[in-house]
């Protein structure tokens, strides 16, 4: 081959590892930047199940969102009976690369109404994809799916038993996994992304909820817990700083603002500024159907307790004795459902000192806050999207109704000057940012969405429950 040739041949080689390494991704829950903004990409104005669709694979059920990487979209499923999986699916077709199954000795105690035991989201440091299972713990691959590390840890005693929410990021060489809970394995810790090997195990006392994940905020590892947002130093996860006044049981993720601060929304049942539960006496007249003065599964069958009654019957004997559920009234009403803005360079407790601004209207149960141009989204239960300026905490929007009513555990995300908002009932709206709501355009894919869509190379990409989509 003349010299000139061979010169040119390696140079179109390099050009190709270069645009190959640069190609748009999302390594892991919320993307790069910990923020549900997709600068930059184009997804199609309109879009549904007859418009706009490039592709529509089945793949298993799972709530994990999408780690994207290259050409391959990673994600995490469950087959329904014993088997967790990670699957690698080619992005050009939807075609199923490779899938790896774990089969754990024992799957973690979880709510099968509302969840699945493959929760988490994969995290990819553009050469590996780390996956976490409550029922099994760490597992590494390549792109290719061949295994590079496992790192089995103990099953997690979650409280109440509703299994893990938690999924694990990629900092400067690291993996950083959250376990909130009452077992063994309780603790913040940080993994050698090369080789699985424990750096650092951060022990969190008095923290035994959370179902939110960490992000990286002002040069700190943020995690919420039960009453408190912390920070810590990434290096050895010392304490840095924290912020007090949140729910008991938070499920959201904090927000990173474009702006420079941190955006925290927290809510759940019976917090001490919505006390929305009755105690026992009114909560015994209005159950208890054969008036023996105790609560059965027969007194809980055909009413909301129904799918949380051994939730709450914790000695097991079946039924609800009062004990029970005012420990429940009691850890909840510790809380506080609340939305605020911190402020960067803190130390310590600076509840008082870095807290910008709180409020309470719109704080959402699991999706979590999005900050877009100045302005932060909350999407509530039962479909209520609550807008407010980032700087001062003013509240353009008050619990507006989105016209889909149910649950949202997918998190709003930006992307082509748009809001996208899926429902837990399957739809999917495209909104138009700003101070008054909006809609241009909706979706209804006839399948459940709890899974965060994502957004590369101007395609949407979508997991609902039965299937993975792609709109370009």
């Amino acid at each position: 081959m003349p010299i000139r040739f061979l010169l040119l041949f390696l140079l179109g080689v390099s050009a190709a590892g270069r645009a190959r390494a640069a190609s748009p991704s999302w390594p892991e829950f919320r993307g790069p930047r910990f923020d549900n903004n997709f600068p930059g990409q184009q997804p199609p104005a309109e879009f549904g199940p007859d418009k706009n669709l490039a592709w529509k694979v089945a793949i298993p059920a799972g709530h994990g969102s999408l780690c994207i990487v290259g050409d391959r979209v990673f994600l995490t499923a469950f087959d329904g009976k014993d088997t967790l999986e990670i699957l690698g699916v080619n992005r050009r077709d939807g075609s199923v690369a490779w899938r790896k199954p774990v089969k754990p000795a024992k799957l973690e105690p979880y709510f099968a109404k509302l969840g699945t035991p493959a929760t988490s989201t994969c995290a990819s440091d553009g050469q590996r994809v780390v996956t976490y299972f409550g029922s099994f713990g760490l597992i590494c691959h390549d792109l290719d799916g061949r295994e590079l590390w496992r790192v089995p840890m103990p099953l997690p005693e979650t409280k109440d038993g509703f299994g893990s929410g938690t999924s694990p990021i990629i900092h400067n060489g690291l993996v950083y996994l959250l376990r909130d809970e009452d077992g063994p394995g309780q603790g913040l810790y940080a993994f050698d992304v090369k080789d699985g090997k424990q750096v650092w195990k951060r022990k969190r006392d008095g923290f035994r909820v959370s179902f939110g994940s960490p992000v990286i905020w002002d040069g700190s590892v943020v995690v919420i817990g039960d009453l408190r947002v912390k920070g810590y130093d990434p290096a050895t996860g010392a304490d840095r700083w924290v912020v007090r006044g949140l729910a008991a049981y938070p499920c959201t993720t904090p927000a990173p603002g474009s702006d420079g601060n941190l955006y925290v929304a927290t809510w759940s049942n019976g917090s001490s500024n919505e006390r929305n539960l009755p105690e026992w006496k009114d909560f015994l007249v209005m159950m208890d159907k054969d008036k023996d003065g105790r609560l059965s599964a027969t007194d809980a069958e055909g009413t909301f307790l129904a799918d949380f009654f051994q939730t709450f019957d914790k000695n097991k004997n079946g039924y609800i004795d009062p004990e029970e559920w005012q420990g429940s009234l009691d850890f909840m009403s510790r809380g506080k459902n609340v939305v605020l803005a911190i402020r960067p360079g803190g130390q310590g407790d600076i509840t008082e000192s870095h807290v910008l601004w709180s409020n309470d209207k719109g704080a959402p149960y699991v999706a979590s806050p999005l900050f877009h141009d100045g302005r932060l989204y909350l999407v509530k239960t039962g479909g209520l999207l609550t807008v407010y300026e980032g700087a001062g905490g003013k509240v353009l929007l008050d619990k507006e109704r989105l016209g889909v009513a149910g649950d949202y555990y997918a998190s709003p995300i930006a992307a082509g000057n748009r809001i996208y908002i899926a429902s837990l009932t399957g739809t999917v709206l495209a909104l138009k940012p700003g101070d008054k709501l909006e809609i241009v355009n909706r979706a209804e894919l006839g399948e459940g969405i709890a899974a965060t869509p994502a957004v590369v190379d101007n395609t949407l990409y979508v997991r609902t429950d039965g299937h993975l989509w792609a709109f370009h």
